[in-house]
C-alpha cells in the first residue's frame, strides 16, 4: 500500500536522548503537545506519531494493529534513530510495550498508563455474568451468539456502543465479534514479556475507570528481564488515580521526567 504515517518532530540542540510518543485507542498525536512541552523544555527531542487505526495515518489507510514493532520501526529509521525512550499513552501502554520487546533501539519505555491484555480490557465494562459469557462465546468461536450478546449490550450502554464502533471502525472489522477476535491479539504474554531487556516504568491510576488495577500488578510480575523495572500506582489522595491521571497528568509527566533523567546504560 502507497501510504504514509503522521507524524510530529520537536527537535532540541540539546545531546538528551530521543522521547518517542504514541497514543492509543482513539487518539490524535495534536492532543498530547500541551502535555510533552515540559519534555521539550528540558532538552529531549520529542517525536509524536500515529500508527495504524490512529488519526490522520487512520485517514491514509492503515488498520490498528498489534505488531507495533512494524510501525514504530518505520518512524525510527525515517529519523534515523538509533536510541531513544519510547512512551505509550492510554492504549499505547500496551503499544510501546510491545514495540520495545522486538525493537532493541528503544532502551527504556513507559507505559502511561499500563495496559497488560485490550480484549479483558474491553469486556470489563460489562456485568459480571455477561462479561464471562462474552468472553467464553468469542473465545470459543461462537460468531452469531456473540454478536447477539454484543448488540444487545450496545442498545443499552453508550460507553459499550462507542466502544465497539470506535474498535470495528479502526481495525476495519464488520462486526462486534470480528473486532472482539482481533483484540485477542492486543495481550503481552509471558514469552512477550521475556524479550523487553530495556528500562521499564509502569504507570497506573487505583481509580481507573477503563484498566483494571489487575493487568498493572499481572504486567509487574511478568517482566523478570529488564535492565530495570520501576512502578508507580497513583493514588486518589494524590490526585492522580484516574485513566492517564486525568486532571492531574503533570504527576505521571514529572515521574516520567524524573525517571528518564536518572537512566543509565
Amino acid at each position: 500500500m502507497n501510504t504514509y504515517m503522521h507524524s510530529l518532530c520537536f527537535k532540541s540542540e540539546s545531546e538528551k536522548n530521543i522521547l518517542l510518543i504514541c497514543g492509543g485507542y482513539d487518539s490524535f498525536i495534536e492532543e498530547f503537545v500541551p502535555a510533552i512541552l515540559d519534555f521539550a523544555n528540558n532538552g529531549y527531542t520529542v517525536i509524536l506519531f500515529e500508527g495504524g487505526g490512529q488519526g490522520k495515518t487512520l485517514k491514509n489507510g492503515l488498520r490498528f494493529m498489534a505488531d507495533w514493532e512494524k510501525p514504530t520501526s518505520r518512524v525510527l529509521d525515517y529519523y534515523n534513530i538509533n536510541s531513544c525512550t519510547m512512551v505509550g499513552i492510554s492504549w499505547g501502554g500496551y503499544l510501546a510495550i510491545r514495540a520495545a520487546a522486538f525493537e532493541s533501539r528503544i532502551t527504556g519505555v513507559v507505559a502511561f498508563d499500563v495496559l497488560e491484555n485490550g480484549f479483558l480490557c474491553m469486556t470489563d465494562m460489562f456485568p459480571t455474568i455477561i462479561k464471562h459469557m462474552v468472553r467464553y462465546f468469542v473465545l470459543h468461536g461462537k460468531k452469531r451468539i456473540s454478536n447477539q450478546i454484543l448488540q444487545i449490550l450496545r442498545k443499552k450502554s453508550l460507553i459499550a456502543d462507542w466502544a465497539m464502533m470506535q474498535g470495528m471502525y479502526i481495525t476495519g472489522t464488520k462486526t462486534p465479534y470480528d473486532f472482539y477476535r482481533e483484540l485477542l491479539n492486543h495481550a503481552l504474554p509471558q514469552d512477550i514479556c521475556d524479550k523487553l531487556t530495556c528500562h521499564v516504568l509502569l504507570l497506573a491510576g487505583e481509580r481507573d475507570h477503563y484498566v483494571p488495577n489487575d493487568q498493572f500488578y499481572r504486567l509487574t510480575n511478568k517482566i523478570n528481564h529488564a535492565k530495570s523495572l520501576t512502578t508507580r500506582m497513583f493514588t486518589e489522595a494524590e490526585g492522580g488515580e484516574q485513566h492517564c491521571q486525568t486532571g492531574n497528568y503533570q504527576l505521571a509527566v514529572d515521574e516520567i521526567l524524573n525517571w528518564m533523567n536518572q537512566l543509565k546504560d
